[in-house]
């Protein structure tokens, strides 16, 4: 039998201002929104993640408010009515960041976009 690790720490991006414990927070955060992601679509520089019904949007809100403050890279933006977020980086080598909130939401099924 094969274990299955949880999802891994955020990585440490040198742009970030989190300290550890609030990476940790952040990455938590992520963790119980990443239960009510029904779609991930990933492409170079772009990550748009659909959310079920039951999602929390304050928590969502909050978890775009503090990646704002500690990520100002991040282009994010929400759509509440559908469910909806959509972050990009403006730089190719960003690009390793929105891999770091896949893994924090445990997304398991990506649909890789074209482009």
């Amino acid at each position: 039998m094969t274990a299955v690790s949880e999802p891994a720490e955020l990585p440490l991006i040198a742009e970030c201002r989190l300290d550890l414990d609030g990476l940790r927070r952040q990455r938590d955060r992520y963790r119980a929104l990443g239960r009510h992601a029904s779609s991930a679509t990933r492409r170079p520089q772009q990550l748009t993640v659909r959310f079920d019904g039951a999602v929390d949007v304050g928590l969502l809100l909050d978890t775009i408010e503090v990646e704002r403050g500690c990520c100002p890279f991040f282009q994010m933006t929400s759509d509440v009515e559908r469910r909806e977020l959509a972050v990009s980086v403006p730089q190719p080598q960003q690009d390793l960041a929105l891999d770091a909130i896949v893994s924090a939401l445990g997304v398991t099924r990506l649909i890789a976009g074209v482009g």
